[in-house]
């Protein structure tokens, strides 16, 4: 991946950073949901359909088997997607202090450079240059510096 690359994709992460945290909640909610449903719903053969053979269809065990599934799939998702928080997280309390706020107020609260220079006591131009130091630095935090500074 370009060192440009790397820029623009922390920048995502940072941008969407609400978002991912949202996604999270949303699929644990999900996984609750799950978890209900299966605590309300008993095993019945009464309307199951069977074969010459006599041998019953197996669709409830299968439901149950695609909830198991889709429950695990969130699970893993959950997973990987807090990982990616935590590590950012990690990267963003390594910044200087200065850094850490630019980030913040940037993306975290969506605030407009001029407000963000007014507030800090800097030009909007020093704050960008800022950003872009604290971005390259989150990179290295992210993806290791070997590959960043290639």
């Amino acid at each position: 991946m370009e060192r440009d690359n790397y820029y623009k994709s922390v920048e995502s992460l940072l941008y969407n950073y609400t978002m991912f945290k949202a996604s999270i909640e949303n699929m644990e909610a999900e996984i609750k949901e799950i978890e209900i449903e299966d605590g309300l719903r008993s095993l019945s053969y009464e309307n199951e359909k069977t074969s010459c053979t006599n041998e019953i269809n197996r669709s409830t065990e299968n439901i149950a088997i695609r909830k198991i599934e889709h429950k695990d799939l969130l699970k893993k998702r959950i997973e990987i997607i807090d990982s990616k928080l935590r590590r950012l997280d990690n990267a963003i309390n390594a910044l200087n202090e200065l850094e850490n706020k630019i980030i913040t107020k940037r993306y975290f609260e969506g605030k407009q450079w001029y407000i963000i220079a007014y507030e800090l006591s800097y030009n909007e131009r020093w704050c960008r240059q800022v950003r872009k130091q604290a971005i390259s630095k989150l990179a290295i935090g992210l993806y290791g510096d070997i590959e960043v500074l290639n």
